[in-house]
């Protein structure tokens, strides 16, 4: 199993099929495609738009009242969970720490779920409790409805977030999230790519992982011009400007793909009107079948780029902090 950002499913199913090998795709749920087939580690890492992989364990019925989870006792003291430990190098008694999700009218919360079942994994003795500063082998139960998906983590943090040693901005979104915009937007090697409101440089540092031309990334916040220069690698050009008046020449950028303000954590006099002014630069700078691709909550987007003569489509919608955000495909 996989997860990712809710919406993103489809686009995850994409890169599934397209960078493994021959990977039986099963099932579809909300952040969650569930797939089949044998892979080692380093086969993940080919994967960009998903924020961690699981091994799934066992499915199981359980029901909504708070006894009912005694239910699980008998099958999960009988699951074997050795193939998880060769997949992560454990030979010891795994040191677990266990995150629970549940969806439905359950007496029972996520928490009395995590901690049955990791008193019942303990009392098996063949693991010890772990917590979330030194463990080794994450757990994770979901319950939807009457079924129960118990699965191992096989991915880190470093895994979604690329590591730790990168700077951040408000505003900003996660690199798997930034992976899924750039490729809505159909990359090409023979790309110039361009992110004119780079935050922390999240988007072109994602670029910059498949083949391109060059990469240029700009924002009218000197902060964030230098928090994005130390997070990406010296070959990218990073520069200030306002994105209302782009830096740029004249039809010389092939795609654009940005984290445009939402007027939330980064306050904006007038959406409409910076949006206007946005895609009147856009098509300046855009060669002739330029494409942009854009993620915002902000409905005034379409009437913005229309009014600017760009054709314009909803790809996908995502939920993020408990907003509901559009990635938008523009087409000069």
């Amino acid at each position: 199993m996989c997860t990712m950002a809710p919406g993103l499913e489809e686009i995850a199913k994409e890169e599934l099929a397209e960078k493994l090998n021959s990977p039986n795709i099963t099932e579809t749920g909300r952040g969650k495609v569930f797939f089949h087939g044998k892979y080692h580690l380093e086969e993940f890492c080919r994967l960009s738009c998903v924020d961690n992989i699981y091994m799934v364990v066992s499915r199981m019925f359980v029901g909504t009242r708070k006894q009912d989870l005694e239910q699980l006792y008998d099958h999960i003291k009988k699951l074997d969970f050795s193939e998880a430990k060769r997949f992560l190098g454990i030979q010891d008694k795994p040191e677990i720490i266990v995150s629970a999700s549940k969806r439905g009218k359950q007496t029972y919360s996520r928490f009395d779920l995590s901690a049955y079942v990791t008193d019942l994994l303990v009392s098996t003795g063949k693991f010890v409790a772990g917590d979330i500063g030194k463990h080794n082998f994450p757990i994770r139960v979901d319950v939807d409805i009457n079924t129960c998906i118990l699965s191992v983590q096989l991915t880190t943090a470093d895994f979604r977030f690329r590591g730790s040693n990168y700077g951040y901005m408000p505003g900003g979104i996660r690199p798997t999230i930034a992976a899924a915009l750039i490729r809505v937007s159909k990359p090409d090697k023979a790309d110039v790519f361009y992110d004119p409101f780079c935050g922390a440089g999240t988007i072109p540092r994602e670029r910059a992982r498949i083949q391109n031309r060059r990469i240029l990334a700009s924002d009218i916040n000197p902060d964030a011009v230098v928090c994005t220069k130390n997070n990406l690698p010296g070959n990218i050009k990073v520069f200030q400007c306002d994105a209302r008046n782009m830096k740029v020449k004249d039809n010389s950028i092939d795609v654009i793909v940005s984290n445009i303000p939402w007027g939330k954590q980064i306050e904006v006099e007038s959406i409409a009107e910076l949006y206007t002014d946005f895609f009147h630069e856009a098509g300046r700078v855009l060669k002739d079948k330029g494409r942009i691709v854009i993620l915002t909550d902000r409905e005034e987007i379409v009437e913005c780029a229309e009014k600017r003569g760009f054709r314009i489509s909803r790809k996908a919608v995502v939920s993020l902090h408990g907003l509901l955000a559009g990635v938008y495909f523009i087409q000069k």
